[in-house]
């Protein structure tokens, strides 16, 4: 199970926050989680998202969150 966030365009959370990515595409996450063998596979949005402001006070970010499970063996 991982816990990540929607694929976006707010760089400012790669500058300012140190983000190392700007999400991931959910069908990305579900193609990597088959490609590792793992079945009954789901990636879904867990109904929050992650908001924060630029430290100009310009930009505010407001990016949703998912859950991608999936079972070995």
């Amino acid at each position: 199970m991982i816990t990540d966030l929607d694929e976006h365009n707010f760089t400012f959370l790669k500058e300012e926050h140190h983000d190392r990515w700007l999400g991931f595409k959910r069908e990305d996450v579900q193609r990597w989680f088959e490609a590792a063998g793992l079945h009954d596979v789901s990636v879904r949005a867990i109904g929050s998202e992650c908001r924060a402001d630029s430290e100009c006070g310009t930009e505010q970010a407001k990016v949703s969150i998912f859950i991608a499970t999936g079972m070995k063996g």
